[in-house]
């Protein structure tokens, strides 16, 4: 019986560090030095803008207060801001055509180059066109063991790893933080991607910022993932029952010591 007691004492033992081992992992950043006396710097990966793709769906406004052709006043110059009446479809030439522009190409360009390109074309007709051009079908799917999982529509095309799991509010407390996957679609094949937010080497990935269409997948924890997966009713009863025989160990052993 007293071999018994030794079992358990020391089964609550490995449990109870096991949970200090898990919460060593919580907190995000973990190699920056722990004092406010010094500051810690990491390099950020450079962001490279997504270029316009065939079938990229583009908001385009194009406004100006005085026209050269004498094509309309300015409210007709001025092409209203909704979403839906200013989204144009890339077409499978790259080709977009925007009223009172007429046909663009903006294949391969970024939308910083879509508004120079447009620009250009526009100042023919128009003083000083003021030009806006974004992506309006840039998306990303974030799931497992956060606040809010779900497909997320960016209007920022800078997003960062980090700031997608702000959108879906934070990963939850049993969410793996050393090991986020991001499924990107590169050339036709899907290419898996592991974070580790408890560093701050996360910042230095090519990776950091996201795609159109990317995938941001959290892992629970075990003891999550089992708890999802087994009957709960049977685990108390489980805890219960061994907690029972703990306390009668313990009386049995503390009785016959007192002998």
């Amino acid at each position: 019986m007293v071999g018994l007691f030794n079992i358990l004492l020391i089964s609550s033992f490995y449990i109870l560090l096991q949970g200090c081992s898990s919460a060593k992992k919580v907190p995000y950043f973990q190699n920056v030095p722990d004092s406010t006396q010094s500051t810690y710097t990491v390099p950020e990966h450079a962001y490279v803008e997504p270029v316009i793709q065939v079938n990229d769906l583009l908001f385009v406004s194009v406004q100006t207060i005085d026209n050269k052709a004498g094509l309309g006043d300015a409210s007709t110059a001025s092409a209203a801001t909704n979403e839906k009446t200013n989204s144009y479809i890339v077409d499978k030439n790259g080709m977009i055509e925007v009223p009172l522009v007429g046909r663009v190409n903006l294949l391969g360009q970024t939308t910083t180059q879509a508004k120079e390109t447009i620009r250009e074309r526009a100042s023919k007709y128009y003083v000083d066109p003021i030009i806006n051009v974004r992506f309006m079908n840039f998306y990303i799917n974030i799931i497992g063991d956060v606040a809010r999982p779900g497909k997320y529509n960016i209007t920022d095309e800078k997003t960062s790893i980090i700031d997608a799991v702000a959108l879906a509010g934070d990963l939850s407390i049993t969410g793996k933080r050393y090991n986020i996957m991001l499924i990107r679609e590169e050339n036709g094949q899907k290419r898996f991607i592991r974070f580790d937010m408890n560093s701050t080497d996360i910042f230095k990935s090519p990776y950091y910022y996201m795609r159109s269409g990317d995938i941001v997948y959290v892992e629970p924890l075990k003891a999550r993932a089992r708890a999802g997966t087994t009957d709960v009713s049977n685990d108390r009863y489980l805890s219960i029952v061994t907690s029972i025989l703990s306390i009668g160990v313990l009386l049995f052993t503390v009785f016959n010591s007192s002998k």
